[in-house]
Protein backbone atom coordinates (compact mmCIF):
# COMPACT_ATOMS: atom_id res chain seq x y z
CA UNK A 1 0.00 0.00 0.00
CA UNK A 2 3.12 2.29 1.00
CA UNK A 3 5.07 1.48 -2.50
CA UNK A 4 1.87 3.17 -4.86
CA UNK A 5 2.00 6.29 -2.58
CA UNK A 6 5.98 6.32 -2.88
CA UNK A 7 5.73 6.47 -6.44
CA UNK A 8 3.07 9.02 -6.41
CA UNK A 9 5.24 11.35 -4.12
CA UNK A 10 8.28 10.59 -5.94
CA UNK A 11 6.29 11.52 -9.58
CA UNK A 12 4.71 15.07 -7.51
CA UNK A 13 8.04 16.14 -6.49
CA UNK A 14 9.56 15.42 -10.00
CA UNK A 15 6.91 17.71 -11.57
CA UNK A 16 7.26 20.42 -8.79
CA UNK A 17 10.90 20.85 -9.66
CA UNK A 18 10.41 20.93 -13.28
CA UNK A 19 8.10 24.07 -12.98
CA UNK A 20 10.28 25.84 -10.50
CA UNK A 21 13.69 25.24 -12.81
CA UNK A 22 11.17 26.49 -16.40
CA UNK A 23 9.93 29.70 -13.81
CA UNK A 24 13.82 30.24 -12.72
CA UNK A 25 14.94 30.10 -16.86
CA UNK A 26 11.65 31.77 -17.74
CA UNK A 27 11.60 35.02 -15.50
CA UNK A 28 8.43 37.41 -15.54
CA UNK A 29 8.85 40.37 -17.51
CA UNK A 30 7.62 43.52 -16.13
CA UNK A 31 4.76 44.86 -17.82
CA UNK A 32 5.65 47.08 -20.79
CA UNK A 33 5.37 51.18 -20.19
CA UNK A 34 3.74 53.11 -22.29
CA UNK A 35 5.95 55.77 -23.75
CA UNK A 36 3.08 58.27 -24.49
CA UNK A 37 1.93 58.24 -21.05
CA UNK A 38 5.20 58.92 -19.57
CA UNK A 39 5.60 61.79 -22.33
CA UNK A 40 2.48 62.92 -20.84
CA UNK A 41 3.79 62.99 -17.15
CA UNK A 42 6.63 64.58 -17.76
CA UNK A 43 5.43 67.41 -19.70
CA UNK A 44 2.81 67.91 -17.36
CA UNK A 45 5.66 68.50 -14.49
CA UNK A 46 5.26 72.48 -13.28
CA UNK A 47 9.38 73.57 -13.69
CA UNK A 48 8.67 77.11 -11.70
CA UNK A 49 11.25 79.71 -12.25
CA UNK A 50 11.32 83.07 -10.26
CA UNK A 51 12.16 86.16 -12.14
CA UNK A 52 13.33 89.43 -10.48
CA UNK A 53 12.41 92.87 -12.04
CA UNK A 54 14.92 96.03 -11.69
CA UNK A 55 14.30 98.62 -8.48
CA UNK A 56 10.79 100.74 -8.71
CA UNK A 57 9.22 103.25 -7.03
CA UNK A 58 6.13 101.58 -6.44
CA UNK A 59 4.47 98.41 -6.13
CA UNK A 60 2.60 98.51 -9.50
CA UNK A 61 5.90 99.53 -11.52
CA UNK A 62 8.40 96.64 -9.53
CA UNK A 63 5.76 94.49 -11.03
CA UNK A 64 5.18 96.11 -14.38
CA UNK A 65 8.92 95.47 -14.34
CA UNK A 66 9.29 91.96 -13.34
CA UNK A 67 6.17 90.90 -15.98
CA UNK A 68 8.61 92.14 -18.73
CA UNK A 69 11.32 90.42 -17.60
CA UNK A 70 9.39 87.43 -18.24
CA UNK A 71 8.01 88.14 -21.71
CA UNK A 72 11.72 88.23 -22.73
CA UNK A 73 12.37 85.20 -20.31
CA UNK A 74 9.71 83.92 -22.38
CA UNK A 75 10.48 84.87 -26.00
CA UNK A 76 14.44 83.18 -25.34
CA UNK A 77 13.27 80.19 -24.02
CA UNK A 78 10.81 79.38 -27.05
CA UNK A 79 13.27 80.49 -29.24
CA UNK A 80 14.94 77.14 -28.26
CA UNK A 81 12.49 75.54 -29.92
CA UNK A 82 12.73 77.12 -33.26
CA UNK A 83 10.16 80.00 -32.43
CA UNK A 84 11.12 83.29 -34.45
CA UNK A 85 12.22 86.28 -32.32
CA UNK A 86 10.06 88.76 -34.01
CA UNK A 87 7.01 86.24 -32.96
CA UNK A 88 5.45 88.39 -29.57
CA UNK A 89 3.99 85.69 -27.63
CA UNK A 90 0.61 86.67 -26.21
CA UNK A 91 0.31 88.27 -23.02
CA UNK A 92 -2.21 85.57 -22.11
CA UNK A 93 -0.70 82.80 -22.18
CA UNK A 94 2.15 84.21 -20.28
CA UNK A 95 0.44 85.57 -17.46
CA UNK A 96 -1.39 82.22 -17.12
CA UNK A 97 2.61 80.82 -16.57
CA UNK A 98 2.58 82.78 -13.29
CA UNK A 99 2.25 80.93 -10.40
CA UNK A 100 0.58 82.66 -7.21
CA UNK A 101 0.94 86.51 -6.55
CA UNK A 102 4.42 88.55 -6.87
CA UNK A 103 6.68 88.90 -3.79
CA UNK A 104 7.68 92.65 -2.94
CA UNK A 105 11.11 93.13 -1.51
CA UNK A 106 11.25 96.57 0.22
CA UNK A 107 14.99 97.39 -0.84
CA UNK A 108 16.76 100.49 0.78
CA UNK A 109 19.51 102.79 -1.50
CA UNK A 110 21.08 105.61 -0.95
CA UNK A 111 18.53 106.90 1.82
CA UNK A 112 15.65 106.24 -0.77
CA UNK A 113 13.04 103.34 -0.11
CA UNK A 114 12.42 101.14 -3.40
CA UNK A 115 10.63 98.18 -4.04
CA UNK A 116 11.95 94.84 -6.18
CA UNK A 117 9.42 92.65 -7.33
CA UNK A 118 9.76 89.15 -8.05
CA UNK A 119 7.27 86.41 -9.57
CA UNK A 120 7.26 83.35 -10.09
CA UNK A 121 6.28 81.49 -13.54
CA UNK A 122 5.44 77.57 -14.61
CA UNK A 123 8.30 76.63 -17.56
CA UNK A 124 6.66 73.66 -18.48
CA UNK A 125 6.67 71.91 -21.28
CA UNK A 126 2.60 72.06 -21.55
CA UNK A 127 2.48 75.71 -21.35
CA UNK A 128 5.69 75.49 -24.50
CA UNK A 129 3.01 73.39 -26.60
CA UNK A 130 0.68 75.65 -25.76
CA UNK A 131 3.10 78.52 -27.45
CA UNK A 132 4.22 76.53 -30.48
CA UNK A 133 0.86 75.52 -31.28
CA UNK A 134 -0.43 79.14 -30.91
CA UNK A 135 2.75 80.21 -33.21
CA UNK A 136 2.61 77.27 -35.63
CA UNK A 137 -1.44 78.41 -36.47
CA UNK A 138 0.04 82.27 -37.08
CA UNK A 139 2.44 81.19 -39.32
CA UNK A 140 -0.16 79.50 -41.50
CA UNK A 141 -2.23 82.16 -41.35
CA UNK A 142 0.45 84.65 -42.34
CA UNK A 143 1.49 82.21 -45.47
CA UNK A 144 -2.02 82.31 -46.32
CA UNK A 145 -2.01 86.58 -45.91
CA UNK A 146 1.62 86.63 -48.17
CA UNK A 147 0.61 84.07 -50.68
CA UNK A 148 -3.03 85.76 -51.13
CA UNK A 149 -0.93 89.39 -51.42
CA UNK A 150 1.08 88.42 -53.77
CA UNK A 151 -1.44 87.23 -56.24
CA UNK A 152 -3.35 90.29 -55.60
CA UNK A 153 -0.36 91.98 -56.75
CA UNK A 154 0.16 89.63 -59.28
CA UNK A 155 -4.00 90.45 -60.89
CA UNK A 156 -3.29 94.49 -60.25
CA UNK A 157 -0.26 94.04 -62.70
CA UNK A 158 -1.93 92.09 -65.17
CA UNK A 159 -4.74 94.15 -64.89
CA UNK A 160 -2.78 97.80 -65.63
CA UNK A 161 -1.06 96.08 -68.47
CA UNK A 162 -3.90 95.12 -70.35
CA UNK A 163 -4.96 98.37 -69.75
CA UNK A 164 -2.01 100.46 -70.59
CA UNK A 165 -1.67 98.03 -73.75
CA UNK A 166 -5.50 98.86 -74.72
CA UNK A 167 -5.42 102.84 -74.33
CA UNK A 168 -1.85 102.58 -76.35
CA UNK A 169 -3.65 101.21 -78.98
CA UNK A 170 -6.35 103.83 -78.72
CA UNK A 171 -4.59 106.84 -78.41
CA UNK A 172 -2.08 105.43 -81.46
CA UNK A 173 0.79 105.58 -79.28
CA UNK A 174 0.73 109.45 -78.46
CA UNK A 175 0.28 109.26 -74.68
CA UNK A 176 2.87 106.15 -74.47
CA UNK A 177 5.30 107.35 -71.45
CA UNK A 178 2.21 108.73 -69.75
CA UNK A 179 0.35 105.70 -69.71
CA UNK A 180 3.25 103.49 -68.56
CA UNK A 181 3.78 105.79 -65.96
CA UNK A 182 0.31 105.70 -64.94
CA UNK A 183 0.41 101.36 -65.03
CA UNK A 184 3.40 101.74 -62.76
CA UNK A 185 1.88 104.08 -60.45
CA UNK A 186 -1.17 101.91 -60.02
CA UNK A 187 1.40 98.49 -59.43
CA UNK A 188 3.29 100.26 -56.90
CA UNK A 189 0.11 101.68 -55.17
CA UNK A 190 -1.54 98.13 -54.85
CA UNK A 191 2.00 96.88 -53.39
CA UNK A 192 2.31 99.64 -51.05
CA UNK A 193 -1.09 98.83 -49.59
CA UNK A 194 -0.59 94.70 -49.99
CA UNK A 195 3.16 95.63 -47.97
CA UNK A 196 0.83 97.50 -45.01
CA UNK A 197 -1.54 95.17 -44.58
CA UNK A 198 1.20 92.10 -44.21
CA UNK A 199 3.39 94.00 -41.57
Amino acid sequence: MNRPFAMLSMVSLAMATLVGSADASNPRRNPPRHPRHENLVRINVPIPKEIRGDLCATNERAEKDALQKLALEVKTWLAESGVSPSWKPPQKLIDRMVVGQAVFEPVKVEDLDVIRATVTADFSEAHKREFLDLYKRHQGSRRLVVFGGGLAVLLVGLGALSGYIRADEATKGYYTKRLQLLAAAGVGAAGVVVYRILT
